[in-house]
């Protein structure tokens, strides 16, 4: 195994002693000059040159605050009076179909019901997202307490898919957030181990996921909060090590009862690079066939390399497989999608992809399950995902994956 660009993870932060958040450093000077700081360091070609650029250093200290920064809001929420708990996690894709997403929210009974929504790839002033504070606008919508981890410091409009986008960005901040109902009284952050340099991506950004860790409050005692992304663009042995991680972190945190949920990416996938790719893709349809191979994306706790994901949380009694829809997924990879097409592209040679092309001519869409929950010290039911309406433009969907919800009983 490799070593990480960044290998140790560490609890970062607690809500009663916080470091300095990207709200709090909004009022400094820094923070209004961002966005141009960033432009400047985007066109640094690599990381060595990055550390010895004479803005970076000058700045350092101050970009490594915002990195591992915090923004929340608190104090309207209240104590729970009903036996149980809902809560939906959702991969946004940046919070950029703004006015959709809220909408959904208004109106979904899943959305509504939701004690807790567990949002991962959220903005935080990128242009791509209109520059909004996305997780602060959907709460104050919805009067609920929220927390945001910042993950990366974002040095370009987006990835491929946004390359069109015009709108400078402000303060170029991504991250995950929980939403909350009720009272939220500790929170830490947990730095993952980073398996790919992102600032070589065609999404320059530097930085590392962070499963952020919430303690809330109920009538009956407080409840662990866990929002993970684990990354796609690694072999799934490296998820598993994130998981291990996140897990770890949960211990450390404290908490007997624990709802973790979001996007794990079991892709099934060594995205790590084209070979890898490619080799992936050549071996599952020479073992399983096209409709085997996919199939099989359906019940990523069945591959190989992915179960240690699921043993992971086996070994640390979080049970994911009653929390969970097994039979719906979670993200439909739309085989006529433009913007998934120039995506893979970056990832599979083009002979392999015209070989794919063949081969799924007759199957246009592939279902995945990416986006799980997971939980210990609580029962769960009614479990399931909210299927999205298809729309013909990726510009026009509200995120390329379903939100996911579960109900849990509290004693």
């Amino acid at each position: 195994m490799r070593n990480p660009v960044r290998r140790k993870s560490r609890i970062s932060a607690d809500l009663t002693h916080p470091e300095r958040s990207p709200q709090e450093l909004a009022e400094l000077d820094l923070v209004h000059e961002l966005g141009a700081v960033m432009d400047v360091l985007g066109t640094v070609r690599s990381r060595r040159a990055l550390r010895s650029n004479p803005l970076f250093r000058f700045h350092e200290a101050e970009l490594q605050r915002v990195l591992d920064g915090f923004a929340w809001s608190v104090g309207r929420a209240r104590l729970p009076q009903n036996k149980t708990l809902g809560a939906v996690a959702w991969n946004i894709e940046r919070g950029k179909s703004f006015d959709g997403i809220l909408e959904l929210f208004d109106h979904h009974p899943a959305f509504k019901a939701a004690d807790l929504v567990l949002l991962t790839e959220v903005d935080l002033g990128m242009g791509r997202s209109g520059n909004r504070n996305v997780a602060a606008e959907l709460a104050a919508a919805h009067g609920m307490d929220w927390v945001f981890a910042n993950h990366y410091l974002v040095l370009c409009a987006g990835d491929r898919g946004e390359k069109h986008v015009r709108e400078p960005n402000a303060l170029g901040l991504h991250g995950s957030a929980l939403l909350s109902k009720v009272p939220i009284r500790r929170v830490a952050s947990l730095s993952l181990p980073e398996y790919k340099d992102k600032f070589r991506d065609f999404e320059k950004r530097f930085g590392h996921k962070r499963a952020l860790l919430v303690e809330v409050e109920l009538a009956d005692g407080p409840l662990t909060v866990a929002v993970v992304h684990l990354d796609p663009f690694c072999a799934p042995a490296y998820r598993a090590a994130q998981m291990r991680a996140v897990i770890e972190g949960i211990e450390q945190f404290g908490g007997e009862r624990v709802l973790l949920g979001g996007d794990l990416n079991t892709n099934t996938y060594n995205l790590s690079n084209r070979r890898t790719t490619a080799r992936d893709a050549v071996l599952k349809l020479a073992t399983h066939g096209i409709r085997g191979s996919v199939a099989r994306y359906m019940v990523p706790q069945k591959h190989r390399g992915e179960r240690r994901v699921f043993d992971a949380m086996d070994a640390a009694s979080l049970d994911w497989a009653t929390f969970n829809d097994l039979s719906a997924s979670t993200l439909t990879y739309d085989l006529q999608d433009p913007e998934l097409i120039e995506k893979t592209l970056a990832f599979l040679p083009k002979p392999v992809w015209h070989v794919l092309e063949r081969l799924l001519a007759s199957t246009r869409f592939a279902p995945l399950r990416l986006d799980w929950f997971a939980g210990r010290g609580l029962v769960a039911q009614d479990a399931g995902v909210i299927a999205l309406d298809a729309v013909d433009s990726p510009r026009d969907r509200l995120s390329d994956h379903q939100p996911i919800h579960v109900e849990v009983v509290l004693s």
